[in-house]
């Protein structure tokens, strides 16, 4: 079953970096920060966690419970919660171990401990569960569309998945349909395009909700860089926006382009191909006889 909602700690900093130049080091097992050019510590090497900072704080864990620093390493709100998420739009969504709710920078309770689980704030709103129901709720905590999915993504560009007895729409933020309910899985959008799969075939739709690639293959990736990788059977190429073929269904296992490169493989044998489909030898890979 898809998990209600995209919201707990996935982004572990365990070696991390900023834009002041900060990382995150270990000792004994403890995390701490410090500065990368000057090795000063920041942060005292105490923690079991330390996650990237976002809006100015950063999550921590401390004996099973999160708290949050600044980039002072001062400790804004004491480690104290079973679950957290990281501050988006000015809150930050917190669970106590029952009930999950929404905290502002200085840790005072700005949406009650009402929900069974909550996403984090995107374009105004949140997605929230409550008696096995989704929904999405403003900054004040009323309920802009109802409880009545089983699953619903962030909004993202002002449109949101959401999905109910099996199959998976995509709505406005004022819970309008952009595309009907008529999909088994809605990928997220990426470069305007959105994987759908229709009776377990998979094709693709523009941010518009036009079927522009028809549902036809078996399995595929997210668009990068203009293409994206698709299978049929056991052999997967590349397409463009317009669903053409322009990488051959040749190869064994595909990757995704990045820089001007995918990794592809054939016979057990792994290289680099271009966009045009040629190899390049990187990396210590070698093009296969």
């Amino acid at each position: 079953m898809k998990k209600w909602l995209l919201l707990l700690l996935t982004m572990v900093a365990f070696k991390i970096s900023f834009a002041q130049q900060l990382e995150a080091f270990e000792d004994s097992g403890k995390y701490g920060i410090k500065e990368s050019a000057t090795g000063k510590i920041v942060v005292q090497a105490k923690y079991d966690e330390i996650y990237t900072y976002s809006e100015g704080l950063a999550m921590v864990n401390l004996n099973s419970k999160y708290g949050y620093i600044d980039k002072a390493g001062k400790e804004v709100i004491a480690p104290q919660y079973a679950e957290a998420n990281a501050f988006s739009e000015g809150l930050a969504a917190v669970s106590t171990g029952d009930n999950w709710g929404y905290i502002g920078k200085t840790g005072a309770i700005v949406i009650p401990f009402d929900y069974q689980e909550a996403n984090s704030f995107s374009e105004g709103l949140a997605a929230v569960v409550s008696d096995d129901r989704a929904g999405f709720i403003d900054k004040t905590g009323k309920y802009v569309i109802p409880l009545q999915y089983d699953y619903a993504s962030p909004f993202s560009q002002g449109l949101a998945i959401v999905e109910k007895d099996g199959v998976s729409g995509i709505i406005d933020q004022r819970g309008n349909f952009l595309v009907p309910m008529k999909y088994q899985e809605i990928d997220d959008f990426a470069e305007g395009m959105a994987a759908v799969n229709k009776d377990g075939k998979w094709g693709y739709i523009n941010r518009q909700g036009d079927e522009v690639i028809k549902p036809e293959y078996d399995y595929v990736f997210a668009f990068s860089e203009g293409i994206a990788g698709v299978m049929i059977g056991d052999k997967g190429g590349y397409i463009d926006i317009n669903g053409n073929i322009v990488i051959p269904m040749i190869y064994d296992k595909l990757g995704i382009f990045s820089h001007g490169f995918s990794l592809v493989e054939i016979s057990g044998k792994q290289f680099y191909i271009d966009k045009r489909g040629n190899c390049i030898e990187r990396e210590g890979l070698t093009c296969p006889k």
